[in-house]
């Protein structure tokens, strides 16, 4: 490991390794850099000798990732004829309080890992980030794309067991190999074994034993059996920016009523609108007239994205409306995390009103959105309970689980990508719907404005999809009744792997707490 002006230093290397890692995530998908790309950071972290070595080192990984798996920030902010150093700042700045995150694992485990016997040290490295991810995705509404387990996308059967260790176990068997490969790195150069064989020899062993379970349960998946309900997926590939250029509405809504004019081989039971999907304001108790001509016209329920109207004391939404066969109102959908500065603008009066004007023109026509309720009641479709989520709620993982506790068995995202084009965040976007499919063991239905639109079954498999950058509808069966009925042990006990991390974690504070106050 280079150390001092030599190389890249500690830090500098452990910011390649992580950067190396983002390249497991779509769109490239280089899966096997995640069991490996950490080691660097790893070996600074071991050999941190300092509290504010360990969380620069932490700081410069944490940011290097996020900066290679958000690059498309940059050009999103380009697209929206911002100037390129404000793409620059935007970019550096997410990546770097995202990377804080990573900082402050440094730091704990400087604390309770570093110093460790060697033999326990890798398990205690992989406790003690696992626990610190567990919290922040539970907690905040950070942007989790640092899930160890995302960059295991393309590796289904390693994901399944998602569906009872839930959205950390494959993140922490990740980290674990990682942090048992850098004790290896140690021993390398005396060509004998050393203490890095037991925990690298347990790490690989508990991996194998998951894949191989996951493995099993893929062999045992049967084609589905029983009654099927027809869905129309649409996906018109609107311009985002015409969206909300009232020149174009007519356009966008005569877009909607070709895809939806063109008959079908059986009648839908349920056509799912992508978010957003009519640039109109929409009251919440009142169909969308668009949505409710087409309920009426096809008599099938309607999932229709909508800008709610500000009503009362409720600010704008954005939400899904279902509007039944009659063209009522049978359901409305609130989002429950907003967007920093897409759907919000966080501490708008320290904001020039040159930026807003400016750049953010579109929000501020609308307002702050509003957030809805957590515990909103599931929408009543032909599947039964069926849950919503709208664009990154997709992310994370509390929401479909929460849901999924709840009784719903099919899970529905509506998103639109269309702000980021062709780039790499809606491939991202879209791979996390297979991994809540997994851990709900629920049928993903998806449609996004530009793709990616997309059924995706209870093992994490995409039956069918539409392509970004495409104009069209996907018409697939979804079955009736769920091979999984019971739902999964993740969304009836919840993230049970993550607080017994967090849980650890705190007793190995107390203790350490407790050692010192006794050396004193």
């Amino acid at each position: 490991m280079p150390r001092g002006g030599r190389g890249l230093g500690p830090a500098g290397a452990a910011a390649l390794g992580a950067a190396l890692v983002a390249l497991a995530l779509p769109r490239t998908s280089w899966w096997a850099l995640g069991w490996f790309g950490l080691v660097p950071l790893f070996l600074a972290w071991n050999a941190a000798e300092s509290f504010a070595a360990a969380a620069l080192a932490g700081l410069a990984a944490g940011t290097a990732y996020h900066a290679a798996v958000l690059h498309w920030i940059y050009a999103t902010c380009r697209f929206a004829k911002m100037p390129p150093a404000v793409g620059v700042l935007a970019l550096a700045a997410l990546s770097a309080v995202l990377g804080l995150n990573w900082a402050l694992t440094g730091l704990l485990g400087r604390a309770l890992a570093a110093r460790a016997p060697r033999l326990l040290r890798p398990f205690l490295w992989a406790v003690v980030w696992t626990a610190v991810a567990a919290a922040f995705e539970r907690w905040t509404p950070r942007l989790a794309v640092d899930l160890m387990t995302y960059t295991q996308g393309p590796n289904l059967a390693l994901l399944q067991a998602g569906a009872w260790g839930g959205p950390h176990l494959v993140g922490f068997l990740v980290v674990l190999v990682n942090a048992a490969l850098a004790e290896a790195w140690l021993d390398a150069p005396s060509g004998a074994p050393g203490p890095s064989v037991v925990p690298l020899s347990a790490a690989l062993g508990l991996t194998a034993a998951v894949w191989a379970s996951g493995a099993w349960i893929l062999a045992e998946r049967r084609p589905p059996e029983g009654p099927t309900a027809r869905v129309e997926i649409l996906q018109p590939d609107v311009d985002q920016y015409h969206k909300w250029n009232m020149a174009y509405v007519d356009e966008i809504l005569g877009d909607f009523d070709g895809l939806l004019a063109v008959p079908g081989s059986r009648p839908p039971s349920l056509v799912v609108w992508p978010e957003t999907a009519i640039p109109l304001w929409t009251p919440r108790r009142t169909a969308a007239p668009e949505a409710a001509q087409w309920a009426k016209s096809l008599g099938a329920e309607q999932l229709a994205g909508i800008i709610a109207r500000p009503e009362g004391l409720k600010g704008p939404a954005n939400a899904v409306q279902a509007v039944a066969p009659d063209g009522s109102v049978a359901g409305v959908y609130e989002k429950r995390t907003l967007v920093p500065y897409g759907e919000y603008v966080p501490f708008r009066n320290l904001i020039p009103r040159f930026v807003i004007d400016h750049w953010l023109q579109i929000l501020d026509s609308f307002g702050d959105m509003s957030a809805g309720a957590k515990d909103q009641p599931l929408i009543a479709t032909p599947f039964g309970p069926t849950s919503v989520t709208i664009c990154y709620e997709a992310m994370f993982p509390r929401w479909a689980r929460f849901d999924a506790s709840r009784g719903a068995r099919l899970l529905v995202n509506v998103t639109n990508d269309g702000w980021y084009k062709d780039t790499w965040g809606p491939y991202q976007h879209f791979a996390v719907n297979a991994v809540r499919a997994i851990e709900n063991r629920a049928y993903v239905i998806r449609s996004g404005n530009t793709g990616i639109s997309a059924l995706i079954d209870p093992w994490g498999e995409v039956v069918a999809d539409l392509p970004l950058g495409t104009r069209g509808r996907l018409d697939v069966d979804v079955p009736l009744t769920n091979p999984f009925p019971g739902g999964s042990f993740y969304d009836r006990h919840g993230d049970w792997f993550g607080v017994l991390c967090l849980a650890l974690t705190g007793l190995l504070a107390l203790g350490a707490a407790a050692a010192r106050a006794a050396r004193r």
